[in-house]
């Protein structure tokens, strides 16, 4: 028995290729906060299907997957949502069920997608046993058949205390020594250095790549199309992003309020992109308040990086998937991340603002005329061109490349556990 998975369930192995002789890649997303998550594992399986025909199944807890398009020969099975409401504590998102009762249901449904899709390689996006330990059925399964098992990880999980603890008391350390055969940096080591951060023991290490930060596609519609659509012309435009907009209120309100001090309202354009997931009270007084100031605001868009290729500034929360749009784009961008309940995002900031990349402003010291002042000063001076690696999607693909058309690496199937820190 593989930690309740009985052998009557593991069966025969499966040889990874579908009916068409193409490889089968499943993609685990958990997604219980935002929209990051289920973004990062749409550009990975678009760019994968770009560059060689597969069959690829998400696998994504995300209630807004349906408003995203997928790849050619894909397909995804939403998992029942969930939220999380506090550090490490998530309860139902709609269903009127217990944690555990969710928690159980979405096990069962991971391990039936293994069983029945039997892939030639499943790809993790930052969580190594799942949400709760929920994908760890599944993924001792696969481990008895071909499948490759990879780990992706954002460039900062979040602060290192914080994932040693968690990590040593879920079990991943184990996972990262004895389960996966890769593991996957988008990042750059020299602006954070995972391995070390998070104590990594010398198996895990020699496993893992980092591939750089995922850069985006220009996006499906040209600056002059978004522009006229807004009705800008040539006026300057400052692009405001709250992710998927749970957590974007004080953000754009503070924007707002910012605006206040344009004057005649010539000196700038604004639009916002509140986010789907903006609770609805926060939504009206936001849209109130954008009327009031002749403000454009959306809800959603599924092409983000036209609207950042059109903007000349974006004042952004420092989700993953934001800043690696802002790195790909090269605009000057401003900064102002979340810090609770996770640190990530002013981790992320901070090493990137230290470098010049971008401009960072805390949240406890957001105020309408910084932050006026702030973007005022970008649109006048911008950024200094500063190198830095965004060919993350292209390096990625190689790397699970090898892995779907080579053997395992002997490293990853070394039984003598290592020493984490």
């Amino acid at each position: 028995m593989l930690d309740g998975v009985t052998s009557e369930l593991v069966g025969e192995p499966g040889q990874g290729l579908t009916r068409d002789g193409e490889p089968g890649v499943m993609f685990y997303s958990h997604d219980t906060y935002g929209l990051g998550h289920l973004r990062r594992t749409l550009a990975l399986a678009g760019f994968l299907r770009s560059r060689r025909s597969l069959s690829q199944l998400i696998v994504t807890g995300s209630a807004l997957a349906h408003r995203f398009s997928l790849p050619p020969g894909a397909d995804y099975i939403k998992l029942p949502s969930v939220v999380k409401v506090a550090a490490g504590r998530y309860e139902s998102r709609f269903l009127g069920l217990s944690f555990s009762a969710i928690r159980d249901l979405r096990r069962e449904l991971l391990l039936g997608a293994a069983r029945h899709f039997r892939p030639s390689m499943l790809v993790v996006d930052n969580v190594p046993g799942g949400l709760k330990g929920e994908l760890q059925p599944a993924l001792h399964y696969l481990k008895s058949t071909s499948c490759r098992l990879v780990l992706g990880l954002r460039d900062v999980v979040d602060e290192a205390d914080w994932v040693r603890e968690a990590w040593a008391k879920d079990g991943s350390y184990e996972l990262l020594d004895r389960t996966y055969d890769r593991i996957l940096v988008y990042g750059e080591r020299e602006i954070y250095d995972s391995v070390a951060e998070y104590g990594l023991s010398w198996r895990a290490a020699e496993k893992t790549r980092f591939v750089g930060y995922l850069g985006r596609e220009p996006g499906r519609q040209s600056p002059e199309q978004i522009r006229s659509a807004l009705g800008v012309d040539q006026r300057p435009l400052v692009l405001v992003m709250a992710g998927g907009g749970e957590d974007g209120h004080d953000l754009l309100r503070a924007v707002l309020e910012a605006i206040r001090l344009r004057g005649d309202g010539t000196s700038f354009e604004c639009l916002l992109l509140g986010g789907p997931l903006m609770p609805a009270n926060h939504r009206r007084e936001v849209l109130g308040l954008a009327r009031e100031r002749a403000v454009h605001y959306i809800d959603f868009s599924d092409d983000v990086p036209s609207y950042v290729r059109a903007a000349d500034v974006v004042v952004s929360m420092g989700g993953y998937n934001s800043v690696c749009e802002l790195l790909a784009s090269g605009k000057p961008a401003l900064i102002v991340p979340r810090v609770t309940p996770r640190r990530e995002q002013l981790i992320r900031a901070r090493a990137l603002a230290n470098r010049g990349h971008l401009r960072l402003i805390h949240p406890a010291e957001l105020e309408p005329r910084r932050l006026f002042d702030e973007m005022s000063r970008l649109l006048q001076e911008g950024l200094a061109p500063v190198n830095l690696s965004i060919n993350g999607l292209p390096a990625a693909a190689a790397a699970l490349d090898e892995l779907l058309e080579g053997d395992v690496p002997e490293a990853s199937l070394m039984t003598v556990g290592g020493r984490h820190g």
